[in-house]
């Protein structure tokens, strides 16, 4: 597909999840393109599919990766399409330390980190890092401008799935000022609730819900301070595979023409080329029924019986060789060196010789790893992890990511009380070897 010709304005055109194409007539930038089945370790597959996004997006002068989760940077489509249009810049934020930076370079990618506004003609492009003094800090938002020649400028913001807090909000907004179009998350990914619970308890499909509302409540919050003429709520889109699929239903993750009930400056725009620009606002091919039952269930049986990669990598006649508890001294040493968790708050890990490994994610704890007996008492505030073993080795020796693993719902967590410490939970980034 040759690359749009843009009007005086900025086009967007929409493909899947967080992959949208902006063009003006000085540039063309993707963003966050997304196509590797299985990411998250196996997990994570598409639904609709699109089934030749290459030939879908077509040549573009830029590509724009908002953070390293693998819905947003896919090395492995990224390859693909520069063996097919050449290779382009990749724009990243400016993160110290930059994670998704030292990971494009171990993949044979360079990155641009952009550290000022970036023009071209009379198109501007600025990434807004997420930063809130967090070694973890990981996401950012991107604002393109476009001054037509009769003055009247264009504005669209891509604020993708950051995390808002009040500051960060303002700092968008106060760099955009008059935005026509925002594309922003409306839901959540992550593994809670569906791997916080058992799949017969109660309180799970409410606690799915609740989390179903208080992200849309997130996404009235920036919609409202960025007051653009357009919203589209956009990423996310995802249903697990393997032998998570019977997770899917509880997941609490909308779709969003849900949104649609609630904003009426909202706009859905239809897979794999639904398209508005910020000249009339007029968008073309959208979608405003929630996507069929029937071919979900279809999609799933497809993928149900995919393994995850650890499945692929060690038989389960090994499990009783991996030399656990040796890796979890250094592991826990190495993260208890970058928590920043001031408390005490326990992750607990039963192993396959059925000890439980206790780790205090508190940084001023010189005593931070014991084992205890499986029939004992668990310390609390505590964070029960039951996992693989043959994952747990390959997120002890970075073979996987923790964060990856977490997003991918790829391991259970019960937890005493049922409430989050973000900064303990951040310490399990560190977990490993």
């Amino acid at each position: 597909m040759e690359k749009a010709v843009s009007k005086e304005a900025i086009s967007v055109r929409y493909i899947y999840s967080a992959c949208v194409i902006t063009t003006t007539p000085d540039l063309s930038i993707l963003h966050d393109p997304w196509f590797t089945e299985g990411i998250y370790d196996g997990s994570w597959f598409h639904f609709p599919k699109i089934e030749n996004p290459l030939e879908s997006i077509g040549d573009v002068d830029f590509i724009y990766v908002s953070h390293i989760h693998p819905d947003h940077y896919d090395s492995d489509f990224l390859k693909k399409y520069f063996e097919k249009y050449g290779v382009k810049k990749v724009l990243i934020a400016n993160h110290l330390p930059n994670h998704l930076a030292g990971k494009m370079r171990a993949d044979g990618i360079e990155p641009t980190i952009l550290t000022e506004k970036l023009t071209i003609g009379k198109t501007t492009v600025e990434i807004i890092p997420q930063k809130t003094g967090s070694i973890s800090d990981i996401d950012s938002a991107i604002i393109v401008k476009y001054q037509a020649t009769n003055d009247k400028k264009h504005c669209v913001v891509n604020a993708n799935d950051i995390i808002f807090d009040e500051e960060m909000r303002s700092q968008l907004k106060s760099v955009a000022n008059e935005v026509d179009i925002l594309l922003c998350g409306y839901t959540g990914a992550g593994p809670y609730p569906q791997t916080y619970f058992d799949t017969s308890n109660d309180k799970l499909l409410a606690e799915a819900n609740n989390k179903k509302l208080a992200f849309f409540e997130r996404y009235k919050t920036l919609v409202k301070t960025i007051n653009a003429k357009v919203n589209i709520p956009f990423a996310g889109k995802y249903i697990l595979g393997g032998k998570l699929v019977g997770l899917n239903d509880f997941r609490g993750v909308a779709d969003p023409v849900e949104v649609l009930e609630f904003d009426e400056k909202a706009v859905v725009l239809a897979d794999n080329g639904g398209e508005i620009d910020t000249d009339n606002l007029n968008p073309s091919r959208i979608r405003k029924e929630k996507y069929d039952e029937r071919e979900k269930i279809k999609r799933i049986q497809e993928i149900q019986t995919m393994r995850m990669d650890y499945e692929r990598l060690i038989a389960k006649e090994e499990i009783e060789q991996l030399p656990l508890k040796r890796l979890l001294f250094p592991a826990s040493r190495n993260a208890v060196s970058k928590s920043e968790c001031d408390e005490n708050y326990y992750f607990c890990i039963r192993l396959p010789n059925e000890q439980v490994a206790v780790i205090n994610a508190n940084k001023n704890e010189p005593k931070f790893l014991t084992f205890f007996d499986k029939s004992a008492a668990l310390p609390t505030p505590h964070s029960e992890i039951i996992i693989d073993p043959r994952y747990l080795f390959g997120l002890l020796t970075n073979v996987y990511h923790w964060n990856n693993a977490e997003v991918g719902s790829q391991y259970d967590t019960r937890r005493v009380p049922n409430s989050l410490n973000r900064k303990a939970q951040a310490f399990l980034n560190y977990l490993a070897i």
